[in-house]
C-alpha cells in the first residue's frame, strides 16, 4: 500500500529541483571527490560513490535518496548496489560508515583514559534488514522509536537533510577513510597424490 503524500508534490518538486541545482553548481568539485550524480528525477536522486584515492580507483557503493514530502520530512537514504540500485541488506553492506564518537568534556573524567568503540552509522536490527543511515536529517532516523525526542523540525533549518549534507556525511564516513585495498588470501593446504592404485 502506498504511503499518503502529505506535501503538495509541486512544492516538494521545487525544493528538490533547488537541491539538485545547488549540487550541479559544484558538480566538478564533487566528481573529483568521487561523487557521481547518475540520475535526479523527482522524487529520487541516485548517486554513486567512488574512491579516487585508490589505485586503481573503485566504485564503493551507491546511495538512493527519496525526497517525497520534502521538506516536511527529510529524505529517505539507502545504500545500494551501484550497478543494480538494489538496497543492500545489513549482512551484505560493503561499508558500515564507522565513526569515532567523542566524549563531551563535561562527561569525561579528568585524567582517565576513555575507551570508546567506533559507532556504525548504518544501523539495522537483523542481517536481512535494509540498514538506515542513523543521523539527524534522514527520514528513517526521525521515524525510529529510539529518536522520538529528536524531531526533524529541530534540525530542518540547520542544513541537515539537504542533498549536500547527506552526500557529504556518506562520503566522510563511508569513502574518505578508505586508505588502500585490503587483499586477504587464505592458502588451502591439501595432499597431492600419486596415481591411484588399482
Amino acid at each position: 500500500m502506498a504511503e499518503e503524500v502529505l506535501v503538495d508534490p509541486a512544492v516538494s518538486r521545487a525544493k528538490f529541483d533547488r537541491e539538485v541545482a545547488q549540487y550541479r553548481e559544484r558538480e566538478d568539485e564533487y566528481v573529483r571527490r568521487g561523487w557521481f550524480l547518475v540520475k535526479a528525477e523527482y522524487p529520487e536522486v541516485f548517486v554513486v560513490f567512488g574512491a579516487p584515492q585508490l589505485s586503481p580507483p573503485a566504485l564503493v557503493f551507491g546511495a538512493l535518496l527519496d525526497f517525497t514530502d520534502y521538506d516536511l520530512w527529510p529524505p529517505s537514504v539507502k545504500l545500494v548496489n551501484p550497478f543494480t540500485k538494489e538496497p543492500y541488506k545489513n549482512k551484505d553492506l560493503p561499508r558500515r560508515l564507522p565513526r569515532q564518537p567523542t566524549v563531551p568534556a563535561d562527561q569525561a573524567l579528568a585524567g582517565q583514559v576513555q575507551f570508546i568503540q567506533p559507532q556504525d552509522l548504518m544501523v539495522a536490527h537483523d542481517p536481512e534488514d535494509v540498514p538506515f543511515l542513523c543521523i539527524p536529517g534522514v527520514r528513517e532516523y526521525h521515524e525510529h522509536p529510539a529518536h522520538s525526542g529528536d524531531s526533524w523540525l529541530l534540525h530542518k533549518d540547520s542544513g541537515e537533510g539537504t542533498l549536500y549534507f547527506l552526500l557529504d556525511q556518506i562520503h566522510r564516513y563511508g569513502v574518505q577513510p578508505i586508505a588502500a585495498y585490503n587483499v586477504v588470501m587464505q592458502p588451502i593446504i591439501q595432499y597431492a597424490q600419486n596415481e591411484l592404485p588399482e
